[in-house]
């Protein structure tokens, strides 16, 4: 997961609910940071969708269901904060992920299910960091507000992930 995926999806459901009803620019530093956490759905999603279908865990292939549905969920609200804000967000996953993602379809079982978890608890790491300093430097006070929410979301993905990396590094399944 990019860095600012989480960030992106529990973000603009609290953005949604303080939202006035009309259109208000964005700043382009706001704006490049919500286009950021549309890409890192967007990648986010597809990585998800990946992992749903080719690994052998239930326990993840549980979690990249989540991320796909979660994800989905926070793109779509993304996408209607954007439209308020008058930002255009990207459509695909970019180019890098996408390369990253056919490496990774050459795996299989545990060792799949090894990297990919691997590469969540990472993610969303990082996407706690990203977080904190989005919130800190958003001058949009919806999209701050959204951002700092957000972040419990990114925690509880990040415990998900820490779990069930685990139980795939020993080449297991837990619930």
């Amino acid at each position: 997961m990019s860095p600012f995926a989480s960030v992106t999806a529990f973000a603009v459901a609290a953005v949604l609910a303080m939202a006035p009803a009309f259109a208000q620019k964005m700043g382009n530093d706001d704006a490049a940071a919500m286009k950021q956490l549309a890409q890192d759905n967007l990648n986010e999603i597809a990585a998800g969708k990946m992992a749903a279908s080719k690994a052998q865990s239930p326990d993840v292939k549980q979690f990249a269901q989540k991320m796909v549905d979660d994800h989905t969920k926070m793109l779509s609200d993304l996408k209607s904060l954007a439209q308020r804000k008058d930002v255009n967000l990207p459509d695909n996953a970019g180019v890098k992920e996408m390369a990253q993602g056919k490496l990774m379809e050459r795996k299989g079982g545990a060792d799949f299910d090894r990297e990919y978890m691997q590469h969540m608890v990472k993610d969303h790491e990082k996407a706690l960091d990203a977080a904190k300093n989005t919130a800190a430097k958003a001058k949009d006070p919806e999209f701050k507000a959204a951002v700092q929410q957000a972040s419990g979301k990114i925690q509880e993905h990040l415990q998900m992930a820490q779990r069930i990396s685990k139980s795939a590094a020993a080449g297991s399944s837990s619930k």
